[in-house]
């Protein structure tokens, strides 16, 4: 009888920092015209664990300001904490990644956004898929950029979902 063993220990688990920004907006049937994307920012944690083959499993939790905005109509400032589960090809540095993402409103703020273009009821979870690349230097920085587009639509009865790009770094503590 043969058997096979994957060894896994402390050592395949990295944690680390990350933070960069964000272009973000509104999109869909209901998408107000003129709004464009909107300049954000976003910081978190990330554990990443390293599996065989090239590939590791990282979860995050970043908070993210997110929305729309026009310069004459207002603007969203719309917050999330994100929760990325990604899966991570790499190979000499680079990396591709993909995988879901739950966001968890934590601010829904219209600045001078007139009443009749104003949206409320906005879902207090997102689902979105994500996608990304990047590049690893010296094994503990990363630089990334990564889409982010959401699965459900985010204001009650409305079809309107968040489009994220993300460039971002990274810095592996341990």
């Amino acid at each position: 009888m043969q058997s096979i063993s994957f060894a896994q220990t402390w050592d395949d688990l990295r944690v680390g920092v990350k933070g960069g920004i964000n272009f973000s907006r509104l999109s869909g049937a209901d998408a107000l015209p003129g709004f464009k994307r909107k300049l954000g920012y976003s910081a978190g944690v990330f554990l990443s664990y390293t599996l065989p083959k090239n590939l590791s499993a990282q979860m995050e939790f970043i908070w993210s300001l997110q929305g729309d905005d026009s310069g004459d109509k207002g603007r969203y400032d719309i917050s999330y904490l994100n929760v990325p589960m990604m899966l991570k090809w790499g190979v000499r540095g680079f990396y591709v990644e993909a995988g879901p993402q739950v966001g968890f409103l934590t601010i829904n703020s219209s600045s001078s956004v007139p009443d009749d273009l104003r949206f409320d009821d906005f879902e207090s979870v997102d689902f979105s898929m994500s996608a990304g690349l990047g590049f690893e230097l010296f094994q503990v920085w990363g630089i990334g950029m990564r889409y982010s587009h959401s699965l459900i639509n985010v204001v009650e009865g409305m079809s309107l979902r968040n489009s994220v790009i993300y460039l971002g770094i990274s810095y592996k503590i341990w």
